[in-house]
């Protein structure tokens, strides 16, 4: 199944200070990010969730049963993700569910905020961004 999402909306988060955009590129580039909470919401999988950026404006990751990949736009600390494509994994119930919302709300994401050790999604649906860490490994295409 071929997952597709649109991006959704636009909005503020006051507490998301701006870096140059060479600046942000080069911290959010080249890394694995691995998912520690959606939207406050602990994390469960026995392998992490991830998010890699490409320079050439892809990204790749692992929602917690099938992997993705797509393409984001990178404007100041505005981000936003094109659509998503996933393998077609069966997962259980639960993961299930926790894979749908998480790629779900990539479409919804509209800030970033990061540093060499982590990131923050925001979404113009939640009061709570996205937190993710890097390190490790993680599963991708």
């Amino acid at each position: 199944m071929g997952l597709v999402f649109g991006v959704f909306g636009c909005g503020s988060h006051e507490d998301a200070p701006a870096l140059d955009q060479q600046t942000l590129e080069s911290a959010l580039v080249g890394k694995v990010w691995n998912l520690q909470n959606l939207f406050a919401r602990e994390v469960q999988s026995d392998t992490p969730l991830t998010l890699k950026f490409a320079a050439d404006g892809t990204v790749q990751g692992f929602g917690g049963c099938n992997t993705f990949k797509g393409t984001y736009t990178l404007d100041g600390d505005s981000l936003s993700f094109g659509p998503l494509a996933s393998t077609r994994k069966a997962c259980g119930a639960a993961l299930g569910e926790q894979e749908y919302t998480y790629l779900t709300f990539l479409a919804t994401i509209n800030k970033v905020r990061v540093d060499e050790e982590t990131l923050e999604l925001f979404s113009v649906d939640q009061s709570q961004p996205m937190v993710f860490t890097t390190g490790g490994g993680g599963l991708f295409w």
